[in-house]
């Protein structure tokens, strides 16, 4: 019944409508079936592409100014985005400065915003875009947009993104690169973000750190880990770089007249600088103490986190033993530049102490780690990495692969410079603890061996050299000398080399650490050296030679001042030889030569009382 309802109802319906017939041989009037032409067009013009512009207004390729460049940054295509940071990129390669005036803020903005975008291309192009903004700016002129720099850049460095937390290392090289103060002032803000790059936080029950694993399938942890750490070594070098410029003078190298006079002993190893001082805002000692101390407190608060993480990070690719009969430890070239950052970190924080030059910062950087230090690093120490290189003709079984030992210099040597800096703390606190002389022993012979076989292959490390040398010279040779651990090899190996002709960059090394040593006063026990007083007393003969280099000829001249007594009987019994041989010697590394041959005759002035203008 309900099927049968449902149709009747539907009939209904369907006799309900109204029926159109329409009328038989009937047509339609006529012009309606034409179709009308009359209307009108009009043309559709976006005004944009016609805008006029001003003749001194810097524009694209495509007439775009600037504001709208920006403009385009924001757009929700990616293409017409990176097409604005190529043009972008264009008008800053031909206009550098014009465009500067009046638009740095919104430029500085809109491109480091970039920096976070979902592509990777255009996070890659907008550090290029970033460089050329940066690189003609001063830093006066930066200060007050260093906030939009570092937002971004925290932003980037905890991004949920593994891709723009990775590229935020690339956004950090551009500002180290082109604003290193930038970067030094607001450090505290940006350094935490390392530790969260390689480690996250325990739980409540166990606090501290615990290193993360991989960031992502492309990286391996060792290879992430190297990465942020080298950048943490290049922002903790800008730091210091900026600590150096400012006003922190050694507090024990200041000698008080009374509460308002002092003065600094000239022939002391103190960092002074000539600066302008302003007699109107002149800080008081006190607020410098205040602001050292500050430091020394968010620097303890750091180093305490960051070092047991790096020597986890080193337990975990260095082999737990020697590899048979071999002296030096074999790791990875992974874990060989894994070892350089770490080396190098150690060297910048001891560094950024020796600048502060709080003695409760060092000794507590001493008891706190110096164990785990020699435990972890100085305990198979040397090094050496090897290298295996596939070669082309992968048929010939013997030559597969060929491998190739380096014996990681520059790592060693900073192994060796931390360590004789942590024998050297003790002597501030007046303190003599029991030192170990046999590690000491096998650093003095290793630096003996370095500097017996240095070729001009070796001078990459040469300014790691010169920091180990000058630590253990300036630094842990009085704790050694009280131990009766003497320079002399040393001393010795230095002239040896000086003697040789090929090891041409030791020759500007070793003249420079002799003038250093002869004006420290505290350096006695060096001074009383009798090979580097032999050394001394035979110096002016390399005056008879056909070259001689501006640094030596220097070390001769503080010499006479300091110790002409030594060199009295060589000057007298040369002295006609020498002045006339000043005419024709060549003097390398001069920049007034003339001044050179004068200083030369004038060594006699002690012995003749005569001076040659």
């Amino acid at each position: 019944m309900a099927k049968g309802h449902k149709h009747l109802k539907h009939l209904k319906s369907e006799k309900a409508k109204v029926k159109l017939k329409a009328k038989k041989n009937k047509l339609l009037p006529k012009g309606l079936n034409v179709t009308d032409t009359s209307f009108k067009v009009k043309k559709i013009v976006i005004r944009e592409q016609f805008r006029q512009y001003d003749e001194a207004e810097i524009i694209s390729k495509r007439k775009l100014n600037i504001k709208d460049l920006l403009t385009r940054l924001q757009h929700h295509n990616s293409t017409v985005r990176q097409e604005a940071v190529k043009e972008l990129k264009d008008i800053l390669l031909q206009h550098p400065s014009e465009m500067l005036n009046s638009q740095l803020h919104p430029l500085l903005k809109g491109i480091s915003a970039l920096s976070l975008d979902k592509e990777k291309n255009i996070r890659r192009d907008s550090f290029r875009v970033l460089s050329l903004i940066l690189s003609p700016i001063s830093t006066k002129r930066l200060t007050p947009f260093c906030d939009i720099l570092i937002s971004y850049l925290n932003c980037a460095m905890t991004h949920i993104d593994p891709n723009i937390k990775e590229d935020s290392l690339l956004f950090l090289d551009t500002l180290v690169q082109n604003c290193n103060s930038v970067i030094a002032k607001s450090s505290y803000k940006v350094l935490p973000n390392f530790l969260n790059m390689i480690s996250r936080i325990h739980t409540e029950i166990k606090p501290g750190r615990q290193l993360t694993t991989t960031l992502n399938s492309k990286n391996t942890s060792v290879k992430w880990r190297i990465k942020v750490l080298e950048r943490l070594g290049n922002i903790l070098g800008s730091v210091i770089s900026y600590k150096k410029t400012q006003n922190y003078m050694p507090s024990e190298k200041l000698i008080y007249v009374d509460k308002k006079t002092k003065y600094i002993p000239i022939y002391t190893q103190v960092d002074v600088q000539d600066c302008q001082i302003d007699l109107e805002s002149i800080v008081s000692l006190e607020n410098i103490t205040d602001e050292k101390s500050r430091d020394a407190n968010e620097l303890v608060k750091y180093i305490s986190v960051l070092m047991p993480l790096m020597l986890d990070s080193w337990i975990e690719v260095c082999p737990e033993e020697k590899n048979g009969h071999i002296s030096e430890t074999i790791i990875t070239c992974e874990a060989s530049t894994l070892l350089k950052h770490i080396v190098v970190i150690i060297q910048l924080i001891i560094e950024y102490i020796d600048i502060l030059n709080d003695e409760d910062t060092k000794m507590w950087f001493k008891n706190s780690f110096q164990s785990a230090y020699i435990k972890s690093l100085f305990s198979e120490f040397p090094y050496s990495r090897k290298n295996t290189v596939e070669t082309l003709r992968k048929r010939q079984k013997d030559f597969s692969a060929l491998e190739m030992i380096d014996k990681c210099l520059e790592q060693n040597l900073g192994i060796c410079q931390i360590y004789a800096w942590f024998t050297s703390v003790n002597i501030s606190h007046n303190i003599t603890d029991k030192l170990d002389k046999a590690s000491c022993k096998y650093v003095m012979d290793y630096l003996n061996e370095i500097i017996r076989g240095w070729s001009d292959i070796d001078n990459f490390a040469l300014a790691q050299l010169n920091k180990l040398l000058r630590t253990l010279f300036f630094k842990a040779s009085q704790v050694w000398y009280i131990h009766q651990m003497t320079m002399k090899p040393i001393f010795q190996a230095m002239i040896n080399a000086n003697s040789c002709q090929s090891k041409k960059e030791l020759h500007v090394l070793l003249p420079n650490i002799i003038t250093d040593i002869m004006l420290e006063y505290t350096l006695t026990k060096l001074q009383s050296e009798n090979i580097l007083k032999d050394f001394l007393s035979m110096s002016p003969l390399l005056l008879l030679h056909s070259s001689i280099h501006e640094n030596m000829l220097q070390m001769i001249n503080r010499a006479v001042l300091c110790h002409k007594e030594w060199m009295h009987d060589v000057l007298v019994k040369n002295q006609d030889a020498i002045i006339e041989n000043a005419k024709e010697i060549q003097i390398i590394g001069s920049k007034d030569e003339k001044r050179s041959r004068l200083m030369i005759c004038n060594l006699f002035y002690f012995i003749t009382r005569e001076i040659f203008y």
